[in-house]
């Protein structure tokens, strides 16, 4: 009973404290729900901010989209202008040099300007930076002359780089004297540099900026570093965010890495066709919502105000109720530790008060109850152990009584087998031994020096064998159902050992290797039952080695006993069946009684000894037995 309510207090659960059970209270009713509604505002607060943010990013990309097709459509104006004059078209070089040359002079911007007729010839070509040709020049003709004989009219090169490494484009409007029936077009390369001005103006926090990007090359058409970045050849980061917004979206906002792992803001918009250009005004993020972690972190101030205060008066709050309940515990536990006199415990007019009655009370009946239940528990343990003490006995008793039934009943069934056997069979295998010996003798003697026949003595010799091992079998039955006593005396038993090993035969192939240590050492057995012992575990040693191999003899002193050896490197015994070769009538072999291990074991079991087997399969078994120097008892204790 001690035992067991020891393991219930060790099984009990573990129980925290009340003052933090009502600090976890407080804190759950008012704490939580404040920091739900905290993380809420800042949430929506952070959003909030954020998408302004990107509005307001948003609408700077707009405007200077707007600006770049403001401006590139000013140039195309100036072409237009151009064109419309008397003097450029009549077509005459002659006249069309001049006004070209005075374009240039007024708008630097302009790199070259050619006419070309609808043949693709060039009628006039002014280059600011002399007569030099490009190499695309001819595929951009045919293309700008497909776009003046479709509906389109004008035509938008592609944003290339120039000799210097500067973007430039090529802007194109038909010559016409009479509307849809072109005579020719005017091409004039624009340098782009000037857009990288209009981007430096803009001023995005303090490291923000805007730049521009043609999404058909993937490089920067404007950029306000223009010597750092955008004469580079290299591709910059800046196109990461270009390649990475989605096409079909005219504006939008994206966060990218570089490959330096710095985070930044993307806005973007889509410049207007013809032109397949992107405005991107690019800050980093921690630039970008500086304003939002700002408020955050003034939120959190607020909260932790609130939660120290709230701490504070719930921690005081929760001390006043814990130290009344903390009176009662110190009381209860004294109940618990068996002293039922309950000290002096404050009372209130209150639910504590109520509870401090009640346990008073309980204590008083309690410690009645506790004396009464000790006797009954005292009493109880010495019933217990009586009972636990016969019943061992009787089951003892029984076990052993069972036992000894079974094994009487196996005997008598065996003898009275064995007394049928001896009867029915040795007499008649005694006739028949003799019979043969006589035909052998007559068939020899008629023989003469010839000698018989081999086939008639291979056969004899079988008939022969058959009933030697049959009064084999009758013999080992006999032996194992009769109960002679012994006739012990003492015997040099290595002496006993070399006369066992002389009676064997060894089939070819299996050698002999003798340890015997015991030298003139006598013990005290029934020198033909060892015989028969040693005879019969050599033999099924030989047997198991039907490859050949070795069988191993030894001897020597354990103790206060002999120790005998007798291994073999054959085939092994199976596990399963390690257990059950002492067992009568167990056998593996095709042939035999299964009675030879049984008659061994009952063998060393008479003689007070014991006896082990090891065996692991296809390496070999070894059998080990041990009998006493002198009649001392048992020594099983002793084969480990």
């Amino acid at each position: 009973m001690e035992e067991q309510e020891e393991s219930e207090m060790d099984a009990a659960p573990l129980r925290g404290r009340l003052l933090h059970k009502l600090l976890i209270i407080f804190l759950s009713l008012s704490i939580i729900p404040l920091l739900l509604a905290g993380y809420q505002l800042i949430h929506v607060g952070e959003n909030y901010i954020q998408n302004q943010v990107i509005q307001v990013k948003k609408a700077i990309a707009q405007r200077v989209a707007a600006n770049v097709i403001g401006y590139m459509e000013d140039k195309r104006n100036t072409l237009q202008i151009v064109h419309k004059s008397n003097d450029f078209l009549t077509m005459d070089p002659a006249r069309q040099n001049p006004i070209l040359s005075n374009l240039m002079n007024a708008y630097p911007m302009f790199m070259r300007m050619k006419v070309i007729d609808l043949n693709g010839r060039e009628i006039t070509t002014v280059n600011r930076l002399g007569n030099t040709k490009a190499a695309y020049a001819a595929a951009e003709d045919a293309e700008a002359l497909r776009a003046v004989r479709s509906s389109l009219g004008n035509y938008t090169g592609p944003v290339s780089r120039s000799s210097e490494g500067y973007p430039q484009m090529t802007l194109g409007v038909p010559i016409e004297r009479i509307p849809g029936r072109p005579l020719g077009i005017l091409l004039g390369t624009v340098n782009l540099t000037d857009l990288s001005s209009l981007v430096k103006d803009i001023v995005i926090d303090e490291k923000g900026y805007a730049y521009i990007v043609d999404l058909t090359s993937k490089r920067l058409v404007a950029h306000p570093d223009v010597l750092g970045t955008l004469l580079s050849h290299d591709t910059p980061v800046e196109v990461q965010a270009a390649t990475l917004a989605p096409e079909d979206k005219s504006t939008g906002a994206l966060e990218f890495s570089d490959q330096s792992g710095h985070q930044f803001l993307a806005t973007y918009a889509t410049v207007a066709a013809p032109f397949n250009w992107r405005v991107i005004v690019q800050e980093p993020i921690q630039e970008a919502y500086q304003s939002s972690r700002q408020m955050r972190l003034e939120i959190v101030k607020v909260l932790l105000l609130v939660l120290t205060v709230t701490l504070i008066v719930g921690y005081w709050v929760s001390r006043k109720i814990v130290q009344r309940v903390q009176t009662l515990q110190f009381a209860m536990e004294s109940v618990g530790e068996g002293n039922f006199d309950v000290p002096d415990v404050p009372s209130s007019n209150d639910e504590f008060g109520a509870l401090t009655d009640k346990f008073v009370s309980m204590a008083a009946s309690l410690k009645d109850k506790t004396q009464r239940l000790l006797g009954a528990q005292q009493e109880l343990k010495h019933w217990n152990t009586e009972l636990e003490t016969r019943v061992q006995s009787r089951t003892r008793d029984l076990k052993a009584a069972q036992e000894q039934v079974i094994a009487s009943e196996k005997l008598a069934a065996l003898g009275q087998m064995a007394s049928v056997v001896g009867h029915e069979l040795r007499n008649p295998l005694a006739v028949m031994n003799n019979s043969v010996y006589f035909i052998k003798t007559k068939l020899m003697a008629a023989a003469g020096e010839a000698g018989l026949d081999p086939k008639i003595e291979k056969y004899l010799k079988m008939i022969e064998s058959e009933i030697t091992k049959s009064n084999t079998i009758i013999r080992d039955i006999l032996d194992f159902s009769r109960n002679r006593a012994l006739i012990t005396k003492m015997v040099m038993f290595d002496e006993l050992v070399t006369q066992a090993i002389e009676r064997i035969t060894f089939p070819p192939g299996v050698g002999l290797k003798k340890e015997l240590q015991l030298g003139t050492t006598e013990i005290p057995v029934d020198e033909d039952e060892i015989r028969q012992v040693l005879v019969n575990l050599m033999e099924n040693a030989c047997q198991a080695m039907v490859s050949g191999g070795m069988l191993t003899v030894g001897t020597k002193t354990y103790g206060d006993s002999v120790e005998l050896t007798i291994s073999d490197t054959g085939c092994g015994i199976p596990q399963e069946h390690a257990a059950k070769i002492f067992a009568p009538f167990f056998t593996t072999k095709s042939r035999g009684t299964g009675l030879g291990l049984a008659v061994v074991k009952k063998i060393i079991d008479r003689h007070q000894g014991v006896i082990k087997v090891d065996s692991k399969v296809g390496e070999g078994t070894r059998f080990t037995i041990r009998l006493p120097l002198a009649k001392k008892g048992d020594v099983h204790a002793r084969l480990g």
